[in-house]
């Protein structure tokens, strides 16, 4: 887990599984968490400054993802905590795809947040002044 992740550190004592992928922002796009919300559909569970906390509890495991944004980069980070037989089993077959699609949805929302910056045209042109 990435060290500045603190609600992701803070949301399980010891996790069973964690992992990190980060991507590189380009100039002039969002870097709020709140507008990295879409990269996950689950609901959210804290945020921060720079971190958005998303997850959901079940009785084989519970898992949280944090999105954290700096000013050159998004971090997505997954832990997961499991809780019996079932959620060993399910995470068995899961762990193999999970890093696959969480690069997908990471990318996907990369590109979403990306399509929101306006030109470099428009973003470097001075504010009209008022007469």
């Amino acid at each position: 887990m990435p060290p500045d992740a603190h609600l992701l550190h803070g949301a399980f004592g010891r996790p069973d599984f964690t992992d990190a992928w980060r991507m590189p922002l380009a100039p002039g796009m969002d870097r709020d968490p709140h507008a990295w919300r879409h990269v996950l559909p689950f609901p959210v569970h804290g945020a921060a400054d720079r971190e958005l906390m998303l997850g959901k509890n079940a009785s084989h495991l519970d898992f949280r993802s944090s999105v954290l944004v700096d000013d050159a980069s998004v971090t997505l980070a997954t832990a997961v905590r499991l809780h019996n037989t079932r959620g060993r089993l399910y995470f068995a077959l899961a762990r193999r795809v999970h890093p696959y699609l969480t690069r997908r949805m990471l990318r996907r929302a990369h590109r979403r947040v990306a399509f929101t910056v306006p030109p470099a045209g428009q973003r470097n042109t001075p504010a009209p002044a008022d007469h």
